[in-house]
C-alpha cells in the first residue's frame, strides 16, 4: 500500500510541475511584452533602405525584415532567431552580379558546343541530303503502287454491280406485254397521289412552323414574366432586411454595445501606439496647392502626434528625403482583456442573436 502511495505522489508532484510550467508559459506570453522597432531613411542621392524588428523576452525570441533595394535580389531579408540560432531566407545574388559571374567563367557550353561543331566533317550535310532524296523516291513509289490497287479494286467493284443490276433489269419478254398495258393507269394515279401529298406536306409544314413560333413566343413570355417576379421578390426582400437591421442598430441596447465596443478599441488602440518616434522628412509635389494640402493634413494631425513628426515643404520641385524611427510594445495581455469584456457581455450575445434573426422570447433563443 505505501508503494501505491509513493507512486501518486510522485505523479501528482510531476502533473503539478507540469502545471506550473504551463502557467509560467501563460504568464509570460500574456505579461511579457513584444517589444517593435521599425526604422529607415530615404536618402536624396542612393537606394531607400529599412528595417522592422519585433523582440520578446530578452531578446531571446526575435524576427527581423529588412528591406534594401540594391543589395538582395527580392529586395527584403527576413531571418527568425530563437535563442541565438538563427533561421533565414536563402540569400540571393543580384541577377547582375549572376551575369557577371557566367561572362567571366571561361568556355563553358558554348565552348563546348563549338568544339563539337568543328569537330563535324564537311561532307556531313551532303551525305545527308542524298538520303533524304532516296527516301522521298521510294516514298512516291509505294504511294503509286497502293493508288494503282484501289483504283482496281474499285473498278472490279463497280463492274461487278454494274452487271448485278443488268441482270436484275432483264425480265422476260411476256411479262414485260402483260405490264405494258396497266402502266399507263399506275403513272397517272402515282402522278396524282404525289402531287397530293406535296400539297399536304406543304400545309402540314407551315402549321407545324407556325405552331412551333407561336410555342416559342409564349415561352420567352413566360421567361420574362417569372425573372421578373423572382426579380421583385428579390427586392422585396433585400428592403426587408434593409429595414430590419436598421431597427436593430437604432434600439438603445445596440448603441450601449457600440459605445462599449469603441470605448475598448480606443482602449487598445492608445496601448498599440508608439512609445517613441521620430519622423523628419523634406516633402515637395512640384506642386505648391498639393505641397499645402499636405501641410494642412500635418495641421490637422498635429495634437495626435505633437512633436514627434516634423514635415519640410518644398515648393518648387518634387523631392521625397528624410529619416525616421519608431519603437513600441504590445502586451497580449491588454487585447486579450478587452475581447473577454466584449465576449462577456450579455447584450453582446443579445445583439448577435439579432444579426442573425433568431427569434427570442424574454430574452432567450426559441
Amino acid at each position: 500500500m505505501g508503494i501505491v502511495i509513493g507512486i501518486l505522489k510522485t505523479v501528482g508532484v510531476i502533473l503539478l510541475i507540469i502545471l506550473a510550467v504551463l502557467l509560467l508559459i501563460l504568464c509570460l506570453v500574456l505579461f511579457v511584452p513584444v517589444r517593435y522597432r521599425a526604422r529607415g531613411e530615404i536618402p536624396a542621392e542612393g537606394k531607400p533602405h529599412g528595417i522592422i524588428r519585433l523582440t520578446w523576452f530578452f531578446s531571446s525570441l526575435s524576427y527581423s525584415l529588412e528591406y534594401d533595394t540594391g543589395k538582395y535580389e527580392k529586395n527584403y531579408l527576413s531571418q527568425l532567431k530563437i535563442c541565438g540560432f538563427r533561421f533565414r531566407m536563402k540569400q540571393k545574388v543580384p541577377k547582375a552580379a549572376a551575369a557577371d559571374e557566367k561572362k567571366s567563367v571561361p568556355g563553358g557550353d558554348d565552348a563546348g558546343k563549338s568544339a563539337e561543331e568543328e569537330k563535324k566533317p564537311e561532307n556531313e550535310g551532303q551525305c545527308s541530303g542524298e538520303a533524304v532524296q532516296k527516301v522521298q523516291k521510294l516514298q512516291e513509289k509505294d504511294t503509286g503502287k497502293e493508288r494503282s490497287a484501289q483504283g482496281r479494286e474499285d473498278g472490279s467493284c463497280k463492274g461487278e454491280e454494274q452487271k448485278g443490276e443488268e441482270i436484275k433489269g432483264k425480265k422476260p419478254e411476256e411479262e414485260s406485254e402483260q405490264e405494258s398495258k396497266p402502266e399507263g393507269k399506275s403513272k397517272k394515279e402515282s402522278e396524282e397521289k404525289e402531287t397530293a401529298s406535296h400539297k399536304t406536306a406543304w400545309w402540314v409544314r407551315f402549321s407545324d412552323m407556325l405552331s412551333s413560333f407561336f410555342k416559342a413566343v409564349k415561352e420567352t413570355f413566360q421567361n420574362i414574366q417569372y425573372t421578373i417576379s423572382k426579380l421583385c421578390d428579390k427586392i422585396k426582400q433585400i428592403r426587408d432586411n434593409i429595414d430590419y437591421y436598421i431597427d436593430v442598430l437604432t434600439l438603445d441596447e445596440t448603441q450601449l454595445i457600440l459605445k462599449n465596443v469603441h470605448g475598448e478599441a480606443g482602449r487598445l488602440l492608445r496601448h498599440l501606439r508608439p512609445r517613441k518616434m521620430k519622423v523628419d522628412f523634406i516633402v515637395g509635389t512640384g506642386d505648391p496647392a498639393s505641397t499645402g494640402q499636405i501641410l494642412a493634413i500635418h495641421g490637422m494631425l498635429y495634437p495626435i502626434i505633437g512633436e514627434t513628426v516634423h514635415i519640410s515643404p518644398d515648393f518648387e520641385k518634387p523631392r521625397l528625403e528624410g529619416e525616421f524611427d519608431i519603437r513600441g510594445r504590445v502586451r497580449f495581455v491588454v487585447a486579450f482583456a478587452a475581447v473577454l469584456r466584449i465576449i462577456l457581455d450579455k447584450k453582446t450575445w443579445r445583439f448577435v442573436r439579432r444579426l442573425k434573426k433568431e427569434e427570442m422570447t424574454n430574452g432567450r433563443k426559441k
